[in-house]
């Protein structure tokens, strides 16, 4: 039993030894842990004793502290709240003394050791000791001043018997060291301290979210890295307390940010805005006008982000977009402008002044005719000429492609009106009480009774309608009758988008296929045609006298000596000649037209068709030249 006993007493006393074995290896450890001088941010709160945790002084000896610090867990170095207790002991009473560091829940010891007092025939007390702190801290890139020390040897000044080394460079955050060493009489002397470089330096990075012009705000972007963060002061003196933030620039500039850290301590940055455009470009535009196009010149600048684009416009709509100050188009406008876009995205719209190149001389009457009417306005000239039984009207007309129209009756293939009254219709519908008319007869019309045409029958409802297959007005198709059959069809006339007249054939009266009746058709209405002239039988044909004969066009030959007709011809793309009669012969007229130099020339029918009316420039007066006794289906006039 007593064997026993002796065994676990033994086991007891082994567990005891290992574990007090463990415990001084780990405290061993936890110390020199915790005398790591690493100054570099750490989340782990450290307290650090500099120099050795045994110091042995000789009696009398004045203590010199080696120097001691707190690393906050933003990386901070702290003396100032670690408090410090057993340090009063006295060196003239020899023993063992500790010092106890603390700094919030951590604490570190330095054991001193003090020497008995020798005799007086023993050698002397050797000092050698620091003025001023143990530690010293500097910021990055500050110059160390030398504090001083005191090396004695009893009264003996020992000052200039101290050598110094230091591995100090306060160019790189870190720990240093400045030992003292003091040799004198065969006794040696060395103290050390301890320097602490810390980088507070704080950096800015500035960006922007938009590097391309823009007529907006432009963010910019400031990131402020560093451990000893205080504020950030904006340009317009916010004080912004976080490392991120976004600021808008509403005008260019340079811009300074500036950042502060613990010790206020002042890192700034720059940047310089230059791609904000809020101001419009600015230009002129000259329009050249041809006889077939408009020629555009821009002469624009935009002082910032440049031009980017031109947009055409004729009245307002868009023609094309494009890079260039510069463009062709086909077609004559004296409504155009242009939209200048810059690269930012502002925009400007500027009209045109006109250079008018597009029209040709008018062509004016003799000194010895007699003119019995005259009105001349900048878009339409009309010179009435009488010559025995017949009217000559000389007309120039700045674009014929739209101010040669037609007016169809509002009740068209059930009442006829005649071409006063329609002509009046279409001054009020039309918006055109202001403006200067001229009116002539379109074109022949179906009428019972008059032609016994199986036509009139199979299609009732182009009774009392403008003679043709193909209709159009202002470039509305009214009728288009493709099937073979009787219907009544005349030539067809009309101006194309280039100012030219053209004579078209329907070739109906030759039995053609109905696809051919669709394809002559359809030719037609790609031409561009507004408005189609029908019973217009060509007589003069690219300078010409033509040679048709048949009866029922009312040509030349076989009945050229009938009276009673309208006629109109084209001299060039701006002037015009009607020869309207009711007791002429058709010779009459093609030889007027050939002498006046027409290159083209169609019969609009005559008989009780024939018409001359005008309406003066604001007056709401329809006059008559001649005729307006028959009712017509439609009525062609120059509009100014």
């Amino acid at each position: 039993m007593k064997n026993n006993s002796n065994k676990f007493l033994y086991i007891i006393i082994a567990i005891l030894v290992i574990s007090i074995f463990v415990v001084g290896y780990l405290i061993i450890r936890n110390n020199n842990s915790n005398n790591n001088d690493d100054t570099k941010q750490s989340s782990i709160e450290r307290l650090v004793l500099f120099g050795d945790e045994k110091i042995t002084l000789s009696y009398n000896e004045k203590y010199q502290e080696p120097g001691y610090y707190a690393l906050t867990s933003d990386g901070i170095v702290d003396t100032s709240n670690i408090t410090i207790t057993g340090n009063d002991f006295d060196t003239t009473v020899p023993g063992n003394y500790t010092i106890t560091y603390r700094y919030k829940k951590l604490t570190k010891t330095r054991t001193i050791t003090v020497k008995e007092k020798l005799d007086k025939e023993s050698t002397g007390v050797l000092n050698l000791s620091l003025l001023k702190e143990s530690v010293i801290t500097l910021d990055l890139n500050e110059q160390y001043v030398e504090p001083g020390f005191v090396a004695t040897y009893n009264d003996i000044d020992l000052t200039n018997s101290v050598t110094i080394n230091s591995n100090l460079d306060t160019t790189k955050a870190g720990n240093y060291t400045i030992t003292y060493t003091l040799n004198y009489n065969n006794q040696k002397k060395e103290v050390v301290r301890n320097i602490i470089v810390v980088d507070n330096s704080l950096d800015i990075k500035v960006t922007t979210n938009n590097t391309s012009y823009t007529n907006s705000a432009v963010e910019v972007t400031i990131s402020i890295t560093g451990n000893s963060f205080d504020y950030l002061l904006l340009p317009n003196n916010t004080i912004e307390k976080n490392k991120k933030v976004t600021y808008k620039v509403i005008e260019n500039g340079e811009y300074t940010f500036k950042t502060y850290n613990n010790k206020n301590q002042e890192f700034t940055k720059s940047i310089t805005i230059s791609n904000i455009d809020k101001s419009s470009p600015t230009g002129t535009c000259n329009a050249t006008l041809t006889t077939k196009s408009t020629e555009f010149k821009v002469l624009a600048t935009d002082d910032i982000s440049g031009i980017k684009n031109y947009i055409y416009k004729d009245n307002n709509k868009e023609i094309t977009t494009t890079n260039s100050n510069s463009y062709t188009y086909n077609k004559k406008s004296k409504n155009v402008s242009v939209t200048l876009v810059d690269n930012a995205g502002n925009t400007s719209n500027i009209s045109c002044s006109i250079t008018d190149n597009s029209y040709l001389p008018v062509i004016k009457p003799s000194d010895s005719e007699n003119v019995v009417g005259k009105t001349e306005t900048d878009t339409l000239k009309a010179y009435i000429s009488k010559f025995g039984n017949y009217y000559l009207t000389r007309i120039w007309v700045y674009d014929a492609y739209t101010q040669l129209n037609k007016y169809d009756s509002p009740e068209y293939g059930k009442n006829l009106y005649k071409p006063s009254v329609l002509l009046q219709k279409a001054t009020t519908e039309y918006n055109l009480k202001d403006k200067f008319l001229i009116g002539f007869n379109a074109s022949g019309f179906y009428l019972k009774d008059t032609y016994d045409a199986s036509s009139v029958k199979k299609y009732p409802a182009y009774n009392k309608t403008s003679v043709g297959t193909l209709v159009i007005t202002n470039g509305k198709v009214i009728r288009n009758v493709y099937d073979k059959g009787d219907l009544l069809t005349w030539f067809i006339t009309g101006i194309t988008p280039d100012n030219k007249m053209v004579v078209y054939e329907d070739k109906k009266m030759k039995e053609t296929s109905v696809n051919e009746k669709k394809a002559w058709s359809t030719q037609v209405i790609n031409s561009g045609i507004r408005n189609t002239y029908t019973f217009a039988a060509p007589v003069i044909l690219d300078g010409k006298k033509t040679n048709y004969t048949n009866k029922n066009s009312r040509m030349p030959g076989s009945n050229s000596d009938k009276k009673g007709l309208q006629m109109i011809c084209q001299i060039n793309e701006n002037n015009f000649v009607l020869f309207t009669t009711k007791n002429e012969t058709r010779n009459t007229a093609i030889n007027k037209f050939l002498e006046l130099g027409c290159k083209t020339a169609v019969n609009l029918d005559g008989g009780g068709s024939v018409a001359l009316v005008y309406k003066t420039k604001g007056s709401t007066e329809i006059k008559t030249v001649i005729g307006n006794g028959r009712a017509l289906p439609e009525v062609g006039y120059f509009s100014e």
